[in-house]
């Protein structure tokens, strides 16, 4: 009844309207939170940044406000979270698609990788070493003893390829229970090729193209996703929960952040080897090996075609 005393062109449409709500409310609430911490300027600039910016600006406040506590927390961990969601994605969006693939150009793709990961890298950095002036070694960045190192990566990237296979042949059986064996398996290659990597590899140069995605998948992404996963989150986790429920709510972060619901158990699977891993060595250097095996395996599964028999 209100709005009809104005002029139809006088009214906004429900989204910017509501996105304007969203950015006021989170530049109060930043504004609130910021002159507890810090003097009236920098609080206001927060403020207005959060306004303007809610969906970068709202995220990094949260990563770089003070705490008053010794090391990082579940906070942190979230304006991460929230940052990447955030401003990824809408990036991946904006980039042009090939008509071949429906993606990206392979070669935004990968930059876009990359520049995922070291914001990862960046962002576990800045909070143990700048935020909290902590060693590195509260990150899990620590290489004691190389060799021993190199043999826990390898043998947990063999309990993560085995749980890898469990956990595929897990979702086709509970699915089966529905709708029959061989559609399960239909059901799970036909989402195993809707993948971007399985969309993307016929089209790759079999030299240089397909040498970059195994560095990027096998080196890249593990370095990135162990220190931000483990590091960042699980480190969190353990100082507010026991330590199995935090290794079990790592890796269900871990399995919920891929959004791929047929690799659901698999990647749970994975996390919990690799949460286990990082809690009982203290160092992500383990997890960064067994996670790029497993990630080469599973590339390696992609270029031969999918892995579930129809």
């Amino acid at each position: 009844m209100f709005a009809e005393r104005f002029p139809h062109s006088w009214r906004w449409p429900i989204a910017p309207r509501f996105l304007a709500l969203v950015s006021l409310a989170a530049a109060l609430l930043v504004f609130m939170d910021a002159r507890r911490k810090m003097r009236r300027l920098p609080a206001a600039l927060w403020a207005v940044a959060a306004a303007a910016f809610v969906g970068a600006a709202v995220p990094l406040y949260l990563i770089v406000r003070p705490a008053g506590r010794a090391t990082w927390g579940l906070v942190e961990v979230a304006g991460v979270t929230l940052f990447f969601a955030g401003t990824l994605p809408l990036a991946g969006l904006l980039l042009p698609r090939t008509a071949a693939t429906g993606l990206p150009p392979f070669w935004l793709v990968m930059a876009l990788a990359v520049v995922q990961n070291a914001f990862f890298v960046a962002a576990g950095v800045y909070l143990a070493a700048v935020k909290y002036r902590q060693p590195l070694t509260a990150l899990g960045l620590r290489i004691d003893d190389a060799r021993r190192r190199v043999f826990q990566g390898l043998g947990a990237s063999v309990a993560a390829v085995v749980g890898n296979g469990l956990g595929q042949n897990l979702t086709v059986f509970l699915l089966a229970l529905n709708v029959g064996q061989a559609a399960a398996a239909k059901y799970v290659n036909s989402e195993q090729q809707r993948s971007p990597i399985y969309r993307m590899m016929p089209h790759l140069h079999p030299g240089v193209e397909i040498t970059l995605l195994a560095l990027v998948v096998g080196v890249v992404v593990p370095i990135g996703e162990e220190i931000f996963l483990r590091g960042l989150v699980l480190g969190a986790l353990r100082r507010a929960l026991h330590r199995h429920t935090a290794v079990v709510v790592s890796a269900l972060f871990f399995a919920a952040a891929h959004l791929q619901a047929v690799e659901l158990l698999p990647i749970l699977i994975l996390g919990l080897v690799l949460g286990y891993l990082y809690d009982i060595t203290g160092s992500l250097v383990p997890g960064m090996i067994a996670h790029g095996l497993n990630n080469l395996a599973a590339l390696f599964l992609f270029y031969q075609g999918p892995s579930i028999g129809s």
